[in-house]
């Protein structure tokens, strides 16, 4: 029985693949064709689609191109061996994918925390933060435990009276950092915190609305001690104006 012979675009077209492919693939060496003796054609029959599958199975395994020159001609043991790096690196690749799939769990719970926030107004919450250290956009260690948890930074006054917010870090209360200690916790003192969105300048976030929750507050009967601020997002306002969202704890105590 005559063998059947297809073209480069005729295979092409047949393994859903591009024709520039194809001679990618020859060109590294990976896939040889036939070739027509009377006009230098690449001519594909049954034995070169087999190895053309091959071919395209392996490289939808994220083989490197490199490694599969002369393919066909490896013994089994040398593509057992090609395929068990392969396998590390796809094990790498998915632990890399996991931490992003992480990354993005985190974020859109920041989200979900500020859309809470704005709908149901202030409530009273167990403060989780244990301790905050001085920082600036300078240290890089600083920078690695931002992107680590966004919410780690954090807008700090000692009093809600003071001009400005310091800058700092929310870290573990036995985080040993040679840094200014905002503020940490004391287990047996029993602070009350009310929580609410606080919404700054991008800009300049001592342009905050701290100060409508304050007096929000003290008509309800709290003075407000302490103003703790944890960052949840950047994104912009009805009037398209670029805004930091904070959820901020509050430290109040009942007037008398």
């Amino acid at each position: 029985m005559e063998e059947s012979y297809y073209s480069i675009g005729e295979i092409a077209k047949l393994f859903q693949i591009s024709p520039s492919k194809i001679r990618y693939w020859e060109e590294k060496e990976v896939f040889c064709p036939r070739r027509d003796v009377e006009n230098d054609y690449r001519l594909f029959n049954l034995q070169s689609s087999i190895e053309l599958l091959d071919v395209i199975f392996y490289r939808n395994l994220n083989v490197p191109i490199q490694k599969m020159k002369h393919f066909n001609r490896l013994s089994p043991t040398a593509i057992y061996a090609i395929l068990e790096d392969t396998e590390e690196d796809v094990r790498n690749e998915l632990i890399e994918l996991e931490e992003k799939l992480e990354g993005i769990a985190r974020r859109k719970e920041q989200l979900e925390s500020l859309f809470s926030l704005k709908e149901r107004g202030y409530q009273e919450e167990v403060i989780p933060m244990r301790k905050i250290v001085s920082s600036d956009m300078s240290d890089a260690e600083g920078i690695q435990i931002q992107l680590e948890y966004l919410t780690n930074f954090v807008l700090y006054k000692e009093k809600v009276q003071d001009t400005e917010f310091k800058i700092g870090l929310s870290v573990p209360i036995d985080y040993q950092w040679q840094k200014e200690v905002l503020w940490q916790k004391d287990d047996h003192e029993e602070a009350r915190y009310i929580t609410c969105l606080m919404e700054t300048d991008s800009e300049y976030f001592n342009e905050s609305n701290i100060k409508e929750h304050e007096d929000a507050l003290e008509k309800q009967g709290y003075e407000v001690k302490r103003v703790l601020a944890s960052y949840l997002a950047t994104a912009s306002d009805e009037h398209e104006n670029s805004v930091d969202y904070y959820k901020v704890w509050l430290e109040v105590e009942q007037r008398s």
